[in-house]
């Protein structure tokens, strides 16, 4: 429907006896109109693409809410972008630097954090002699497609893909070059407007919906708000490091209640680049020699002061009760890391799909508290769920994972010459040496009893009524000494096919507590017993746990299930007695993700 507009002001409508305002918005008013905004104020943005870095200086209230929408929810409709005008507008030509290797260069004065050709994640290269021959530092092999900033001749060189993504000529290509990122190790100090597509300025309680935009490489983020009750929804992030970022210097600082829902965040194409590089080199003498090559976007063996990495995730700086729910974390090295929730406390990530995650899709690390992750699906992750204290205490918990689906498709398990996991716990022996850790050295752990325990504060980490299918990969990695035992983990409920509980096949993981499980693994007899624990059972194959088309990812227990009725639901109250993600008589579906489009 064609919308009409007499003037700036489109409507007033009439909320609580106050009127309030509906004005629409063109790429060179956003940031007037976004000036004028009041309690119940709408702004609809119409078609096109915003430059520039947009602030929103007010905040609404519970009953009158600030509302910033797009006119219609289509991806790409309407646009706010960070990245270079004149190079995204086609302005500035590419010239054939070399015609060898398909090297293309441009006047540019910055070394952008990201650049995307036609929505494809370029490699940050750390030298244009690696960006050449498709070599990291000390002559690690790296994806078939980079860029790389010279300062001192203030030039962008890029290298395309021959064929996958399109043409090799980046004048043929829309070219999204992203400003330089936020300060910081990891570049996470985000904080000023100038990091993010759009800025909520104002602390406190903000109430402010933001509906059906796309935002694209910002320096940091999509959103940054320092205000507490903020929603962005029907959102695709496009080049964000993260997308919704919260302001704040402090842990009690950080932003509360923050919702983010029925959005996109990927890292296109971080998981196929991985998949490209083993395929090419995972029989040679590469893969000995450079035991984590897969690992490009970690910032393994580059420049981290050029290449700020891709540890990162759909949001970050998550303060007190923030809501992750209904979105589509596809094809990312991470989906939420530690430096998203180091300080948080009470997040709920539910119904969401983490597919093609490079590295961990969710990790409870660092300090997080009173985490729960329910109702999502965990398609082809390395490894899905990390729990790592990294600073010392608070250590992160309670957290709590159940209902959730986990597997691996043939393909998946085609890619990986070892065995990924689905959780990994433990400290790395680099954090033990830490002071903040107790500066604890590695052979003071070893003896008949440790001298060192990992807990998991409060009601621990449980695990429960989760099903859990992949056939190729290990239930748990451990990183760090074997000899620091994990306390206060507790699984239980869950269907387990793995290929193995440990890849070491003598660790028992002693003090970790396994109830009411229902196990298939080929691996260690003993191992599978342990991970199955008292009232659990250890099957010989898939089809003995009665489920109704594994095969095509419905894992609904049939009428004769082992399943059915075998749980425990004395430990947790969200549990259920059919063991499992989904209780008998339930039919399961995809949760609804991704944006709502019109």
């Amino acid at each position: 429907m064609k919308r009409v507009i007499v003037s700036a002001l489109l409507s007033c409508l009439t909320v609580s006896g106050i009127q309030a305002a509906e004005y629409p918005a063109k790429p060179e008013t956003l940031q007037n109109v976004l000036d004028r905004l009041a309690p119940g104020d709408t702004a609809i943005l119409e078609p096109g693409v915003y430059y520039g870095s947009f602030t929103l200086k007010k905040a609404g209230t519970k009953a009158r809410p600030i509302t910033i929408r797009a006119d219609r929810i289509a991806r790409g409709r309407v646009v706010l972008t960070g990245a270079d005008r004149t190079l995204r507008e086609g302005k500035s030509k590419w010239t054939l630097a070399d015609k060898t290797t398909g090297l293309y260069s441009v006047p540019f004065d910055h070394n952008p954090v990201r650049v995307l050709y036609s929505g494809t994640d370029l490699m940050p290269y750390s030298t244009l002699e690696g960006l050449k021959s498709f070599t990291l530092l000390t002559g690690c092999p790296g994806p078939e497609h980079g860029f790389f900033h010279a300062p001192a001749e203030k030039k962008l060189y890029v290298r395309l893909h021959a064929s996958k993504y399109g043409p090799a000529d980046p004048n043929l290509h829309l070219i999204a070059a992203a400003p330089v990122t936020a300060p910081g190790y990891n570049g996470e100090k985000i904080s000023r407007p100038e990091h993010a597509n759009l800025t909520i300025l104002p602390k406190g309680e903000g109430h402010i919906v933001i509906d059906g935009l796309t935002f694209e490489t910002p320096g940091a983020a999509g959103v940054l708000t320092n205000a507490s009750d903020v929603t962005v929804r029907n959102a695709w992030f496009d080049g964000c490091r993260f997308g919704v970022f919260g302001g704040g210097s402090k842990p009690e600082e950080l932003p509360a209640r923050v919702v983010v829902e029925h959005t996109l965040y990927h890292h296109r194409p971080a998981f196929e680049d991985v998949a490209d590089v083993i395929a090419r080199y995972k029989d040679t003498p590469v893969y000995g020699k450079y035991s984590i090559f897969w690992w490009h976007r970690k910032g393994s063996y580059c420049d981290r002061e050029v290449m700020k990495n891709y540890e990162t995730g759909i949001a970050g700086g998550i303060g007190r009760d923030w809501i992750i729910r209904r979105n589509l974390v596809s094809d990312a090295f991470e989906g939420l890391s530690t430096w998203s929730n180091s300080w948080s406390d009470g997040l709920e990530v539910s119904e969401n799909i983490f597919e093609n995650i490079v590295d961990n899709a969710l990790e409870a690390e660092n300090h997080a508290a009173n985490m729960t992750i329910r109702h999502n699906v965990f398609k082809n992750c390395f490894e899905a769920i990390s729990w790592q204290p990294l600073d010392g205490t608070p250590w992160p918990g309670p957290v709590f994972v159940y209902d959730n689906l986990f597997y691996a498709t043939p393909e998946f398990r085609a890619i990986w010459p070892w065995r990924p996991s689905v959780f990994k716990i433990g400290a790395e022996n680099r954090n033990w040496s830490k002071p903040r850790m107790g500066a604890l050295k590695e052979h003071e752990m070893r003896g008949p009893v440790s001298k060192r325990f990992a807990f998991a504060p409060g009601a621990g980490f449980l695990a429960f009524n989760n099903t859990i299918f992949h056939e190729h990969g290990n239930f748990f990695n451990k990183p760090g000494p074997l000899e620091c035992e994990l306390v206060n983990f507790r699984f239980f409920n869950n269907i387990i096919v793995t290929a193995a509980f440990h890849k070491n096949a003598k660790y028992r993981g002693s003090l970790m507590e396994f109830y009411n499980n229902l196990v298939v693994s080929p691996g260690s007899a003993e191992q599978s017993k342990l991970l199955a624990g008292e009232g659990g059972s250890v099957l010989d194959s898939v089809e003995a746990l009665q489920l109704k088309a594994p095969a095509d990812y419905d894992f609904s227990p049939l009428e004769n299930s082992p399943a059915r009725n075998a749980g425990t639901t004395a430990i947790h109250p969200a549990s259920h007695a059919d063991i499992g993600a989904i209780p008998a008589g339930t039919s399961w579906k995809m949760p609804p993700v991704g944006p709502l489009t019109d």
